[in-house]
């Protein structure tokens, strides 16, 4: 998963070994607190704050 391009959400549950997008997110959110989206865009967001940090480069859960 890149966080820096589009993600085809559907794919990644598919590869992730779920029968639907739903349910991959149902339980992303159940354990992050946050949707597989918002995750994606609180983790830019945060890297765009925070340049150089020592979490920039590092791989989203699912890398």
């Amino acid at each position: 998963m890149d966080p820096a391009g589009p993600i085809d959400w559907g794919d990644l549950a598919g590869s992730a070994g779920y029968f639907d997008q739903a349910h991959f997110g149902h339980e992303f959110r159940k354990f992050t607190g946050l949707t597989p989206t918002r995750y994606v865009d609180v983790r830019r967001r945060f890297l765009r704050e925070h340049p150089g940090h020592v979490l920039d480069g590092w791989p989203l859960p699912t890398d």
